[in-house]
């Protein structure tokens, strides 16, 4: 990239940067029976009127051709200490592998997987794609649908209803003591806290 003065050294700027609202949301896509997602911390509103969403996502990842080919995507808002799906979703995984096989989910406007996990989501159709020459690409989307996942969702964004094992599912993981034995592979017990 080209311009008329060199860019700010990050470790000088970074305490200022700091200042800016960031979290960590979960970027999910589907195409076909091609399903994936990943963690970034780049979201940002751009337009009201209609609602837009401006998402960078760094370069490289599987999940950019899904995007690109479905034209959809959703922005899945975490809990804070989601640290499971933080971990989960780091790097977005290989074709073939599918994260969603194993997590209940519904599936967004447009296709998207959208974890029960989270918070709410954002279901986006893409606008435009900017590959900016720097480590990261940037995806607008225009904004379809949005819901929080307390609420009931619709048939038509449900994978089906929540079904009885997703919902004793997460009902027996809130229940579940904090502070209890696990064993390891090697047999030994270790505890959880």
């Amino acid at each position: 990239m080209q311009t008329d003065r060199p860019a700010a050294d990050r470790p000088s700027i970074e305490h200022v940067l700091d200042l800016l609202p960031s979290s960590a949301f979960l970027l999910t896509s589907a195409f076909g029976e091609v399903r994936s997602g990943v963690i970034v911390k780049c979201v940002q509103q751009v337009a009201m009127h209609p609602p837009m969403l401006l998402v960078a996502m760094e370069k490289g990842q599987p999940l950019s051709p899904v995007i690109r080919d479905s034209r959809n995507f959703a922005i899945c808002v975490l809990h804070r200490d989601d640290r499971a799906m933080r971990k989960m979703f780091a790097t977005a995984p290989d074709h073939g592998v599918d994260p969603f096989l194993a997590i209940p989910h519904v599936k967004a406007a447009g296709g998207s997987p959208v974890p029960l996990r989270a918070l709410g989501y954002i279901a986006c159709e893409l606008v435009r794609h900017l590959d900016i020459e720097a480590d990261y690409e940037v995806y607008i989307g225009m904004i379809h649908h949005a819901a929080l996942l307390g609420e009931a969702p619709s048939r038509a964004e449900t994978k089906g209803s929540r079904s009885s094992a997703a919902r004793a599912h997460l009902n027996a993981r809130a229940r579940a003591p904090k502070n209890t034995a696990i064993r390891g592979r090697d047999g030994s017990k270790s505890r959880r806290s």
